[in-house]
């Protein structure tokens, strides 16, 4: 698996198309522009790439950051919710601390779950 084709694997799980479309693909483009060229080394070309994939990515998680904490702090709430009404069964500050952290914990798998949505394949398959 050469470098383009694990930046194209990458932006297909973690990308939507958009992100791909204005950010890494004009870097793809580049990065042949370049290598034809000879302006600059391989591993200049490579590390833009990278650092447009990463741009990408941030871009992603910022877009949807507000809706991820809404989901869970309504998640957290509702497991953490049992945990502060029992406190008097706890003994000591750090079983209470210890059990309200695990139910926070236990509370974002179905957040994950649900907030990741299916990605389109960012590489037509044509």
């Amino acid at each position: 698996m050469n470098f383009v084709q694990w930046i194209m694997a990458f932006c297909d799980l973690m990308l939507s198309q958009r992100s791909f479309d204005l950010i890494v693909a004009p870097a793809l483009a580049d990065m042949e522009f370049e290598e034809a060229a000879g302006r600059r080394t391989a591993l200049a070309n490579r590390a833009a790439v990278v650092r447009a994939a990463a741009g990408a990515l941030i871009y992603e998680w910022l877009r949807g950051s507000g809706d991820f904490f809404k989901l869970a702090l309504l998640s957290g709430a509702y497991f953490v919710f049992p945990v502060a009404v029992s406190g008097s069964i706890f003994k000591t500050w750090s079983e209470y601390l210890a059990a309200a952290l695990i139910m926070v914990m236990l509370a974002l798998v179905p957040v994950l779950a649900c907030f990741l949505p299916s990605r389109y394949p960012a590489q037509s398959r044509d």
